[in-house]
């Protein structure tokens, strides 16, 4: 926690724009940009212990906005926030869903879906990128993180396991 006390409108309308530009979970490229960089509500520590919560907690991963958001500005950020990044890219998805549906038979939907998977990649590098950064301190964390790669391609662990299991192995060696 950083810069606890942020006016809600302004933790609203930041969430808001980052929700309505993270196309299939989150942008996290831009999250850290925004809020460890340029709004310093969240420090990179933040950043990659609330995307760690999400991934262990049922439900949608990014749950990890209403904890930045309550460490912008407290139980109003984390309710801003979550309303922010939530509410409308839900109208929004409701809405691509009817046009989706009524767009079926349309000739360019399978080129317009086949053009948008290696931007979804792009985005995925880059936030894998943004936490290996803030998280990978060292030869222990590297190896940490080499292991939870290999697990969570190779076998069908269960996530939420993998990230138990990686922070009590990183709390024994003193990460």
């Amino acid at each position: 926690m950083t810069d606890a006390g942020a006016n809600w409108l302004d933790i609203l309308l930041t969430f808001t724009r980052l929700g309505l530009i993270s196309f299939g979970g989150a942008n996290l490229a831009e999250i850290e940009r925004v809020l460890v960089g340029q709004r310093h509500w969240i420090t990179p520590d933040t950043l990659a212990s609330g995307f760690a919560l999400g991934q262990v907690m049922p439900g949608p991963n990014m749950l990890a906005m209403t904890h930045y958001g309550f460490a912008a500005g407290g139980w109003a950020g984390a309710a801003a926030a979550t309303l922010g990044f939530y509410g409308p890219t839900a109208l929004l998805s409701a809405a691509a869903a009817l046009a989706w549906r009524r767009l079926l038979g349309w000739k360019w939907l399978p080129t317009i879906r086949s053009a948008l998977l290696p931007f979804g990649g792009g985005v995925l590098l880059a936030g894998v990128l943004v936490l290996a950064r803030g998280s990978v301190q060292n030869v222990a964390g590297a190896v940490i993180a080499a292991a939870a790669f290999a697990l969570l391609t190779r076998t069908r662990v269960n996530p939420a396991l993998v990230v138990i299991g990686a922070a009590a192995l990183g709390a024994l060696i003193g990460l």
